[in-house]
């Protein structure tokens, strides 16, 4: 592996460690039943579906893990305490809040790594993280601890205005992509990069331009206008002066596929509207999908710029 792929790798195995602690330290410090049943079940997910991953990933690239944190359910039953108690409310806006990080950290690490086994790993790691995030923010909504912004509109049951925000945010990030995807285009003869440059276009960016459309001409927004279609400006491969080569397009393709996954975690985290939050989920797959095409592609080209391998393992 190289050297950031084992970065993250260690930088989730750790993160998982002091999660653990400070779930831990909740579940000492709560009284609620429902609340310790949740922080119960997240300690022991982490474990099993976190730490556990990422220690053998780690160990069969012949490093020597940390030492697991001692557990503090050991000190006593749950709800026992310190002499400092947080209330109910602050434990759950603060698993709210560690679950937004993971949850950005995890798709950091998808795009950071070449190996497709550590982007799996880190996908499947996100898909846990979700689930538990999901899980007390649904507790959370459900006894109205939440403080989020006022409503964008006065239509009731509005989408508020962050929601609004990133929306408009992701709106406009899929008009500069399709500027992007179809300028690319005209720069390209190779017929495989051309084929793979339509289908993000028409199965991806447009799509997903529609929906978000949709969703704020229900909430009365007038939309801007699309960019011009490009493709029926020029035959493929035609363009200006200057020329980019096709592995420089592939390369540039490769940081807006980056880019597009970091827009759509931040968008996921920021929403509370249920259905914004399965619309950017899915989203957010949909560019893990894209990039595990551009990922393939790429390295068939050899135009990755791999940082330096690094192992423990004796040779």
């Amino acid at each position: 592996m190289h050297a950031g792929e084992i970065y993250h790798l260690w930088e989730g195995l750790t993160s998982g460690y002091k999660l653990i602690e400070v779930a831990e330290m909740y579940l000492m410090n709560t009284e609620d039943p429902e609340l310790q049943i949740y922080l119960k079940a997240l300690t022991t997910g982490v474990y099993f579906l976190k730490i556990k991953k990422l220690e053998d990933e780690l160990k069969k690239e012949g490093f020597t893990v940390p030492p697991r944190p001692e557990s503090k359910l050991i000190q006593g039953s749950a709800g026992a305490g310190q002499n400092v108690k947080l209330t109910d409310k602050e434990v759950i806006k603060n698993m709210v809040a560690f679950g937004q990080i993971y949850i950005m950290y995890n798709a950091r690490a998808v795009i950071a790594s070449n190996r497709e086994s550590v982007r799996r790993t880190f996908r499947d790691l996100m898909g846990d993280h979700l689930i538990a995030y999901k899980t007390f923010f649904a507790l959370g909504k459900k006894r109205n601890i939440f403080d989020p912004t006022p409503p964008a509109t006065a239509k009731q049951n509005s989408l508020n205005m962050s929601e609004i925000g990133v929306l408009w945010d992701a709106l406009t990030s899929r008009h500069l992509n399709q500027v992007k995807v179809e300028t690319y285009m005209a720069s390209i003869k190779d017929n495989n990069l051309l084929s793979a440059m339509k289908t993000l276009r028409n199965d991806v960016i447009m799509p997903q331009m529609e929906k978000i459309e949709n969703v704020l001409k229900n909430e009365g927004f007038t939309i801007p206008p699309r960019p011009p279609v490009r493709t029926e400006q020029y035959s493929s491969g035609q363009v200006n002066k200057i020329r980019s080569s096709d592995d420089e397009t592939l390369g540039a393709l490769g940081l807006t596929l980056q880019a597009n996954v970091i827009i759509d975690s931040r968008s996921l985290t920021t929403v509370v509207s249920d259905d914004l939050f399965a619309l950017f989920e899915k989203f957010l797959y949909q560019q893990f999908q894209s990039y595990e095409k551009f990922m393939s592609l790429a390295k068939s080209r050899f135009i990755l710029d791999i940082p330096p391998a690094v192992t423990s393992l004796r040779i």
